[in-house]
């Protein structure tokens, strides 16, 4: 992919051999990076440049951190690197409205501190407090709530006054907000955070570091017990078998 030529280019460059010793190895395993972007190429609408310019980016921080005692080989570590590269670029540019990263993680950090003191029986923190907390200003703790809310999908047909919200005379909401609090455990901390937050359950698995599959557990538990008593309370035929 280089030749030697370009090898010797680069050498000739007056900079810190540190330095150097990374661009001669960096040029020595580009085809690596053209490789990634190769195999990604044909798993997303991006141009073929911008994939191979960010797996160029990820070989280069790969680079700067392998470490050769730890028993890696350098072609697999480098791989990874330039694709997890590609990936994050492609997670970040996946919506239709692009939320920063950091932000979309302090709000799923701060969610999790919130659930873990409702789990403990303790008083939800305010805004203040969660952003103390979380050691950042509160303005950026209200910009990724504020992040958050704009990225969320909402039924346009759902009520034409508030499009953003659920309707103040939804019977059925008010409800639910009156018996969620009955399911206790994790079915009911699923339930609140994906039926009354709006979150989803990819969001839910990265904030609660766990899979998707014990969710859904936890929610058809939840949403089981919420159908015996919306039967009981009249909300909802008797099922006969």
């Amino acid at each position: 992919m280089i030749s030697p030529r370009h090898l010797r280019q680069e050498g000739r460059r007056s900079l810190p051999h540190c330095i150097a010793q990374r661009n001669q190895q960096v040029l020595k395993n580009l085809g690596l990076a053209h490789c990634a972007a190769r195999r990604q190429q044909q798993r997303g609408p991006e141009e073929f440049d911008d994939l191979l310019q960010e797996s160029r980016v990820g070989l280069i921080r790969g680079l700067d951190r392998f470490d050769p005692h730890r028993g890696l080989r350098p072609s697999s570590y480098l791989l990874s690197r330039a694709t997890g590269q590609i990936l994050h670029y492609r997670r970040d540019r996946s919506r239709t409205i692009r939320i920063p990263w950091r932000l979309r993680d302090l709000y799923a950090a701060g969610m999790k501190i919130q659930r873990d003191g409702e789990q403990n029986r303790l008083p939800s923190l305010s805004d203040q407090e969660l952003a103390a907390v979380l050691s950042v200003r509160p303005e950026r703790w209200a910009a990724a709530v504020r992040s958050h809310g704009a990225s969320q999908i909402v039924d346009l047909f759902a009520c034409h006054e508030e499009p953003a919200s659920f309707c103040a005379d939804d019977e059925h909401l008010d409800w639910l907000k009156s018996v969620l609090h009955q399911v206790d455990g994790m079915a009911g901390t699923v339930l609140h955070a994906h039926l009354i937050e709006g979150q989803s359950l990819n969001d839910l698995a990265q904030a609660l570091n766990c899979s998707r599959s014990s969710l859904r557990l936890h929610l058809n538990e939840g949403i089981r017990l919420l159908r015996e008593w919306a039967q009981r309370d009249g909300l909802m035929p008797i099922e006969t078998s």
